[in-house]
């Protein structure tokens, strides 16, 4: 018989738990397991395993789009990591602060943190970091329009990725550089990137970045014309979006949706979709993504028939 340990004295076990949560897409049930586990491992003293919890408790608010109460635990994991001389976790609170300016549309803020997160994993010589860092600020780039840049930082993360070994980063930086190949007018090879990282993300049960691959393909193809399988994509992925409150991911396949909907002509269904994009940017404070979905929708509301 196999005896579970209790939470209570295995704060390792409780931290190992959230962590399977938060990657097979259930961070919402993470958040709780951890918010409910913090007070038994600070009573414990396990520095360890507190660095490890309130770091992963900010991981999961990120991922259901409570970003303030992202920000706090991850400014928490900062301060406990550098009492606790764990420079690893400072590189990683760090990278991920960054993310969260990202998001604000803070982009300057977000790459300074993301410059300082480099800077320390290349003196630890960590390529896992460097690649999840290079990615992150590769797309910083790319909402900033410097798409060479971009560029080179997703094949600068994939390099490190494969230094890593690590299939997820990996995986990353390619929809990355599928969203680039967008950008540029090739719309073919964005359709076909992010279709096989879609299923690749399908096959290790990570619903989260298999939403946000499936919103690329959806994406391409409406650039290509082909309105039936973007709609195929697109609905698939806010599913999937939806199912496990990826708040972010299901504001931006909404967006694309809305953009989808407006090549149909459906000018009522674009207006809800945006609509509801922009009420999620409004909750996640991406005021950049709000206002520019916001004059997109005024736009096409005195177009006729709701063109594009």
């Amino acid at each position: 018989m196999t005896v579970v340990p209790s939470m209570e004295s295995a704060p390792a076990y409780t931290n190992g738990r959230a962590d399977e949560l938060i990657r097979s897409g259930r961070s919402r049930e993470a958040r709780e397991l951890l918010s409910g586990s913090l007070p038994s491992i600070e009573r414990r003293g396990d520095r360890a395993a507190l660095r490890q919890a309130v770091n992963l408790l900010g991981a999961a608010s990120f991922e259901t789009g409570e970003l303030g109460d992202a920000e706090v635990a991850f400014n928490r994991a900062l301060e406990l990591g550098r009492s606790d001389n764990d420079d690893l976790l400072v590189a990683r609170a760090t990278n991920n602060l960054g993310a969260i300016a990202n998001v604000r549309g803070e982009r300057e803020q977000a790459i300074a943190m993301y410059s300082l997160a480099i800077a320390a994993y290349q003196r630890l010589g960590q390529p896992r970091g460097l690649a999840s860092a290079y990615h992150n600020m590769a797309i910083t780039f790319r909402h900033i329009g410097l798409l060479e840049r971009a560029d080179e930082y997703e094949r600068r993360a994939i390099e490190f990725a494969m230094e890593a070994e690590n299939p997820h980063i990996l995986s990353l930086a390619r929809i990355g550089r599928a969203e680039l190949s967008l950008l540029r007018g090739d719309a073919r090879l964005a359709e076909a990137t992010a279709l096989l990282v879609a299923r690749e993300f399908a096959s290790r049960s990570d619903p989260h970045q298999q939403a946000n691959a499936l919103r690329v393909v959806g994406a391409a193809r409406t650039a290509l014309g082909d309105l039936d399988g973007a709609r195929r994509a697109l609905d698939d992925g806010l599913t999937l979006a939806r199912e496990h409150s990826a708040a972010l991911a299901e504001a931006e396949l909404l967006r694309a949706r809305a953009e989808l909907n407006c090549w149909l002509h459906d000018r009522a269904a674009a207006r809800a979709d945006a609509s509801e994009a922009i009420r999620i940017f409004d909750r996640l404070a991406a005021r950049e993504d709000s206002d520019k979905l916001a004059r997109w929708l005024a736009a096409v509301e005195q177009q006729v028939n709701g063109q594009c």
